[in-house]
């Protein structure tokens, strides 16, 4: 009980070094392999060396017979015991600071488990040999971990890697220890996801990342998104029925709810007053048909919620989506001034002979549901559904003592078949360029390209086709427009 363990100084000096050269060697080789959290880990290795060491020095500093009192460094069994457990602890934060994925990242990588009884028996067969100690049976998870696509100097890099394979307690990080392992094959095969089974967990983002807020500006409308998922919105136009910018007389003002799976708009809509009703030429050349319909207030919502309902989303994802428009009943006061003051759309009434009518609509509802590919033809979708819309007429009467009220001269309800296909090509930071044709009531073509990572240019088309076009429709309209794109 009263021996004593002499260490001398070199000891401590040796031990401190090993530490380090541990510690540099498995940060350098963790660069090698792209650690996702190789920034961070520079910073927690540090700490931790830096606190193991001081803690180290303190306690031998503060045993009695301490070089610097003059004395031989001398400690008793326990008390060495107790640095050596400390010392343990040090070096198991380190690596475990090593082989973990920061926190902060997680979320940007790609992750599943691997179902395939095949595949599970090779991976288990290939860490076996490499003298890891498994079950050749054994039925725990075998998840996988992917780096997806990086930007290194500016220069997006496609290459995606495995960064991580863990069964049971077993864990292998790198990219080069992984492919030693496991061998090219084997590797490749389950780097590529092909032709074997497995279950998806966290996928790549097709978007960037909201750091603080998301603005979209252009003529069709605009939005903030903040990085809760919540914002607010304008919306100019009415797609749905092929009626893209001041086409309806309608400008929406919505809430919205943004989430991963979870896209929900609610808001009021309110006439755009005479905006449309004229000609308008941008700079002489570019000349904006003028519209027929009339705005009218209302209430307006739109939700669109993936269902997770594929085990697999290897070949796609699926969602369903419905919107519904319901307008207030109209005033000659909400109403445009032509309503007022143009005799074509006077009448007196109720014996005179009817004139011209103001059209506008009264009620839209359309429901749809959408399977999105997600690997052979990633960024194209389908869209099938159906719904109906109603468009009213009014006459204005101007007979005594009635000067000027509205009257309702008869409305037409409509079914809508709804069926649209589109493309979006993926690209860093979101999509370079995306084409969609549409069918709903109208025939509505919509494409984008980016033109720098915060300018688009957006043009629409709708037409009249396979009937002829009702009274208060044109027969084509074309519109183009630059879309302010920011994220910060």
């Amino acid at each position: 009980m009263g021996a004593k363990l002499v260490l001398p100084d070199h000891s401590t000096l040796l031990f401190l070094s090993s530490i380090k050269r541990i510690v540099t060697y498995m940060f350098n080789h963790a660069l090698q392999e792209e650690f996702p959290m190789a920034r961070s880990l520079k910073f927690v290795t540090a700490v931790v060396l830096m606190l193991s060491s001081g803690f180290i020095s303190s306690k031998l500093s503060a045993q009695p017979g301490n070089p610097q009192q003059g004395n031989s460094p001398q400690v008793n069994w326990g008390d060495s015991l107790r640095i050596v457990q400390d010392e343990s602890r040090a070096l198991r934060n380190i690596l475990s600071a090593i082989e973990s994925i920061d926190t902060a990242r997680q979320s940007e990588l790609i992750q599943w488990i691997i179902t395939d009884r095949s595949v599970r028996s090779r991976v288990i067969s290939a860490l076996r040999k490499a003298g890891k100690n498994i079950s050749p049976s054994s039925n725990a998870e075998l998840l996988i971990t992917q780096k997806p696509p990086t930007k290194i100097e500016g220069e997006l890099n496609n290459k995606m890697d495995l960064l991580k394979i863990v069964i049971e307690s077993i864990g292998v990080y790198g990219t080069p220890q992984i492919m030693r392992i496991l061998g090219q094959d084997l590797y490749e095969k389950i780097n590529n996801r092909a032709d074997y089974e497995y279950t998806m967990i966290s996928a790549e983002q097709d978007q960037q990342r909201i750091q603080y807020a998301n603005i979209t500006a252009s003529i069709f409308g605009g939005e903030i998104i903040f990085k809760s998922g919540f914002g607010f919105g304008m919306n100019v136009g009415y797609d749905y029925l092929g009626w893209p910018f001041w086409v309806p007389g309608n400008v929406g003002v919505l809430g919205i709810i943004h989430k991963e799976m979870t896209d929900v708009r609610i808001g009021l809509n309110f006439p755009l007053g005479e905006a449309g009703l004229t000609p308008f030429t941008l700079s002489g050349g570019l000349r904006i048909k003028n519209r027929k319909l009339e705005g009218t207030q209302g209430f307006h919502a739109q939700v669109d919620q993936m269902l997770d309902v594929l085990s697999d989303r290897k070949s796609g994802r699926i969602s369903v989506g419905a919107e519904f428009f319901n307008s207030f009943t109209p005033s000659i006061t909400t109403f445009s001034q032509r309503a007022l003051l143009d005799p074509t759309y006077q009448t007196k009434f109720p014996n005179a002979i009817r004139r011209d009518t103001l059209y506008y609509l009264s009620i839209s509802g359309h429901a749809w549901l959408q399977y999105a590919f997600t690997n052979t033809l990633k960024g194209a979708y389908v869209q099938l559904g159906a719904g109906a819309h109603r468009v009213n007429a009014s006459t204005v009467g101007n007979a005594a003592p009635d000067t000027a009220s509205l009257h309702d001269a008869g409305s037409l309800t409509q079914f809508d078949p709804l069926i649209k296909i589109g493309f979006n090509h993926p690209a860093e930071g979101g999509y370079d360029y995306g084409v969609s044709l549409q069918y709903c009531n109208e025939l509505l073509a919509d494409g984008y390209v980016r033109i720098f990572t915060w300018l688009n240019l957006e043009l629409k088309y709708a037409a009249v086709v396979f009937r002829d076009p009702k009274k208060w429709e044109l027969t084509d309209f074309f519109i183009i427009s630059p879309v302010l794109k920011l994220n910060f």
